[in-house]
């Protein structure tokens, strides 16, 4: 199950990031982008896009990957991870805590 945090500042992301390994998830298996910035980068150069993942790079498309955020997000900081459901609720739970502004799960 995939679980997206929205954060609205950076110091909350740096927090959960660091919950999250505490919980044994690995950095390199999150994603963390900032809705701001994605969209702004891409529209300057799309094939400038730094430090924005996308699930569709494997295909070679390149869009940011807030696109598919948008309409629930609307801003702030996305951090996005991969969560056996088993742990889910707990996953919320350190979400929550570190100050997520929505948590969008699917």
């Amino acid at each position: 199950m995939r679980i997206t945090a929205v954060m609205p500042r950076q110091d909350q992301v740096g927090a959960l990031v660091d919950s999250l390994e505490n919980m044994g998830f690995k950095r390199k298996d999150m994603i963390i982008t900032d809705m701001v910035k994605s969209e702004t980068d891409f529209e300057q150069d799309p094939g400038e896009i730094i430090d924005i993942k996308t699930e569709r790079e494997g295909l070679g498309e390149k869009e940011p990957y807030t696109d598919a955020f948008e309409d629930e997000a609307g801003y702030g900081i996305l951090v996005s991870l991969e969560v056996p459901e088993k742990n889910a609720a707990r996953v919320v739970e350190i979400m929550e805590q570190s100050g997520a502004r929505k948590i969008i799960k699917g």
